[in-house]
């Protein structure tokens, strides 16, 4: 029976407006709510804010949130062109009675902000016009309501609503009491409707006995504008997944099909099963005690893990590449963290770290979210429902939940270092910190300072004079820290100074490491975070109880330590060669001494180490030539050293090494075993670089530097047998010397190395170094005109390329010496090698950093390392006049 052909009537200014006519109401009318409103405000805020019906729906669903509900229903037939078409929203959050319906439509104003949270949520609303949303859909809008065992129902015709802005009508809104069979029969004839039929999940979840909700709303609009019937049921249920928060306790369905958060599909870094994945933590901090087995549970057999205390547990843990913390559904719940269930209802609602450790780190966590049921902890569940009772059994479970947050730490840790994309550049890498992390030991200090420590005031960068007005920005109780500044306060001076008067964190430009990189476009803002790091960094300290002095020594050691990394320091093709040597037994040493040789031999290097990763990558950039395919090629190289750490993979024999080119004290040097030496485990890394490390050129070689090798010079050696079924070049590193101290002079390039890398055996990579030792010189550069060409362009606006020189040598040789761009570009890259103070060359730039006296003298220093016949043609290039000068120099 339907009372709203009765209840609809106009009596002077006001109109009554009755029930839709699909509500089945026989206990009559219950009240109504007085509604003063007009046509203008109603489009002025609806059509104004939510012009898209999409972004409509998803309103209806923020109120849904703000009213505390953890299921939501939204229904919407496929055919939008029937006239008796019908929208609804169910959700089964707090709900109103008579009162709360009236303020429903008290527009412009809201109780939310004043009623705090609900059901432990902040509101999101705050304004009252939430539901004028629905004006964009329909022309009528119906709200049947269930509140302690109470149902009503109560509908607002916008089609009786006329005036102005500022001339508003006044409406009453009758509504009417239902019984419950009342309100089921109402809710399946608007969804018959839809054409769901009688079974729609919605029905089942209202009025299924003891599980039925006690609370629920469901918002039905009916009278369809054309604006609702262009809604695309793709484009709806997208538009939904984005604002759905990846949070177990908040769950959205679309016509009875689970709409499954967009964050869900977002790509992992790592993912762990609870009952199949512990044996990631069976090592170290991460050991956690426990059996694994199989339970039936809801959804069926699951793997679970029983813990001693706590007993069964099950769920998994997911570790995104992306941050969790960002986009539109973080308004309405997190994604990220801990999500605790017992019996199926979610404890920790807002606590993303459910208290498992002290601090966790906020970069992991904000891409870290884990489930975890843990029904047989439920005789600890506090009375609220929504926290548990502190008990060894809880401590025993989050000991296990933080032995998998730092197995995901770890993980992370290992993918940001593979990471070829600036880390701080990433989008939502970048969260407001915890005052724990900042306000907090900044705070404490101040007051050190404030408290007379001198030497603490001085590490911060602060005069005496802004002591006091420290102690007056500590007395406000306000944020000590509000932004992050860069100013000029001379080369000299700290990175870093805190003022108080700005309450700032202000960054030195003067600095020469600022100043290194300040005009780099996009760096501002990582060279700020800096700036904050270095501040706090001190703070962190001083809160550790380090005495202040060495705070003070410490900070010292690491400006002295930034200023040094921006100096230039070259280094001859001479000093690279007696690096290797030198690093023979130092194992990070030597794979940094193997890249730097591999950079001054003229290719891009790309460190990479790490245990299950090649030591670096190295790429010749060569193009194509002559119209042929592209010559570039790559290699990966490792390298094994006599340290402490290679030693394991070293036979105890050794070799006695004596270079009889540049004569050495002769010393005995390890050999790397065959059967150790790991050639395939090498191949497979090459295999993989190319995908695993996102390169261009895919590595063809892999190059295995060591002190020596096991049956190095014997016929038919097991070394060489699996270096040629790998595909591995075994060089020893007394080889690789001699080839960087004789590349300068040798004409020695990437395009002239790639036979090296043909060979499989240490002897045949002797051989190829000896061929070039012994070799008759390369006709000899002119270098002279070289030198004069530098000084000649220094002049110019646009830096010197190796095209510029060619050019330049072209035409000084009256159009008959015009050297290939490789050849020329292996001469100065062996000038820079010879004479790294007078020579820049990065590859595509060269430019002249002295006078050419300097150059030559520089140059004949280093030329002095080599025998008179090796580098007699390299002198005999430069002007008879400047031999002298080369003689003073050797």
């Amino acid at each position: 029976m339907s009372l709203s052909g009765d209840w609809e009537q106009q009596s002077g200014e006001q109109i009554e407006i009755g029930v839709a006519d699909f509500i089945e109401a026989s206990n009559g009318r219950s009240g109504s709510v007085a509604v003063r409103i007009s046509l203008g405000i109603i489009q002025r805020f609806s059509e104004g804010l939510y012009s898209s019906p999409n972004k409509a729906f998803e309103e209806l669903v923020s109120n849904s949130y703000d009213a505390g509900a953890s299921q939501v229903w939204v229904y919407m037939p496929t055919d939008l062109e029937p006239a008796d078409s019908t929208l609804m929203v169910v959700d089964n959050g707090d709900s109103m009675d008579l009162g709360g319906l009236q303020q429903l439509w008290e527009i412009g104003k809201s109780r939310k902000r004043e009623q705090g949270f609900v059901r432990g949520r902040p509101p999101i609303g705050k304004f009252g016009i939430g539901k004028l949303a629905t004006y964009v859909l329909a022309e009528e809008l119906t709200y049947i309501v269930c509140r302690g065992g109470k149902y009503l129902a109560v509908t607002m015709d916008y089609r009786q609503v006329q005036g102005e802005m500022d001339d508003p009508q006044s409406l009453q809104l009758l509504v009417a009491e239902l019984t419950q069979s009342e309100a089921e029969q109402s809710l399946r004839t608007a969804l018959s409707n839809m054409y769901m039929g009688s079974n729609s999940l919605v029905l089942e979840k209202l009025f299924s006995g003891e599980d039925a909700p006690r609370s629920w709303t469901a918002a039905i609009m009916t009278n369809l504008k054309e604006t609702a019937r262009h809604i695309q049921h793709g484009r709806l249920r997208w538009i939904l997944s984005t604002a759905l928060p990846l949070n177990p306790g908040f769950q959205l369905w679309l016509n009875d099909g689970p709409i499954a958060p967009s964050k869900a599909a977002g790509k992992t870094h790592w993912n762990f099963t609870i009952g199949k994945s512990e044996n990631e933590l069976r090592d170290g901090k991460s050991k956690v005690i426990g059996t694994p087995h199989t339970i039936d549970t809801a959804d069926g057999a699951s793997p679970a893990f029983k813990l001693p205390l706590a007993g069964n547990i099950w769920g998994s843990a997911r570790l995104f590449v992306e941050s969790l913390q960002k986009g539109k559904s973080t308004g309405l719940a997190r994604s990220h963290g801990f999500f605790v269930r017992v019996r199926g209802r979610l404890i920790n609602l807002d606590e993303s770290s459910f208290n498992v450790g002290p601090e966790l780190h906020h970069g992991t966590l904000t891409r870290f979210h884990m489930e975890v049921n843990a029904d047989d902890l439920d005789r600890l569940v506090a009375s609220p429902r929504e926290s548990l009772q502190d008990s060894p059994e809880l401590r025993e479970l989050r000991k296990y939940m933080l032995a998998v947050f730092n197995r995901a730490r770890s993980v992370l840790l290992q993918a940001d270092a593979q990471d070829p994309m600036p880390y701080l550049t990433k989008q939502g890498r970048i969260s407001d910190p915890a005052p724990v992390l900042t306000q907090g030991p900044l705070r404490r200090a101040l007051d050190k300072i404030v408290g007379g420590d001198e030497s603490a005031r001085d590490t911060m960068g602060m005069s005496p004079r802004e002591v006091s007005r420290t102690s007056d920005v500590l007395a406000s109780e306000e944020d000590v820290l509000e932004q992050v500044l860069i100013e000029p306060y001379g080369e000299d001076s700290r990175l870093v100074r805190y003022d108080p008067e700005r309450k700032a964190a202000v960054l030195n430009e003067e600095h020469p490491f600022i100043s290194n990189y300040i005009s780099e476009k996009g760096l501002s803002e990582p060279l700020k975070l800096l700036a904050l790091t270095e501040l706090l960094t001190q703070a962190y300290m001083f809160d550790e109880n380090i005495a202040s002095d060495v705070v003070a020594r410490v900070m010292t050691k690491r400006d002295a330590f930034l200023r040094d990394l921006v100096k230039r320091h070259p280094r001859s093709a001479f000093v690279v060669a007696r690096q290797l040597l030198d690093a023979s037994n130092q194992e990070k040493e030597l794979e940094d001494a193997v890249a730097d040789a591999l950079t001054i031999l003229g290719f891009s290097v790309q460190r990479v180490g790490g245990n299950g990763s090649v030591d670096g990558i190295a790429t010749a950039h060569l193009g194509r030539r002559n119209g042929a395919e592209n010559e570039s090629y790559a290699l990966t190289y490792d390298a094994k050293s006599s340290g402490r750490e290679a030693r394991r993979i070293l036979d105890s024999t050794a070799v006695v090494i004596q270079d009889e080119l540049f004569p050495t004290q002769a010393t005995r040097t390890p050999r790397i075993q065959a059967g150790t030496a790991r050639t395939s485990i090498l191949r497979v890394h090459r295999e993989r670089a190319k995908e695993k490390h996102g390169l261009k050129v895919e590595p063809k070689y892999t190059l295995l530097v060591a002190p020596g090798f096991q049956g190095d010079g014997m016929d038919e050696s097991l070394i060489e047998a699996i270096c040629r079924n790998d595909g591995i070049t075994p060089l020893t590193v007394e080889d690789l010397s001699r080839l960087v101290e004789l590349f300068p002079i040798r004409g020695v390039s990437p395009l002239t190395l790639r036979e090296l890398f043909e060979c499989r055996s240490p002897e045949e990579s002797r051989a190829f170094v000896e061929r070039l030792e012994k070799a008759e010189p390369p006709q000899a550069p002119p270098i002279d005109q070289i030198v004069n060409l530098l000084v000649q362009y220094a002049l110019r606006r646009n830096p010197i390329t190796i095209k510029d020189l060619i050019t330049g040598l072209f035409e000084r040789s009256n159009y008959e010496y015009e050297p290939h761009e490789d050849e020329l570009a292996a001469v100065i890259r062996g000038l820079a090698a010879l004479a790294p103070n007078s020579i820049y060359y990065d590859g595509t730039f060269v430019a002249l950093n002295s006078t050419p006296d300097t150059l030559y003298q520089e140059w004949g220093a280093s030329l002095a390392s080599y025998p008179v016949g090796v580098s007699e043609s390299y002198r005999m290039t430069v002007p008879s006049s400047l031999r002298q000068v080369i003689q003073e120099g050797i």
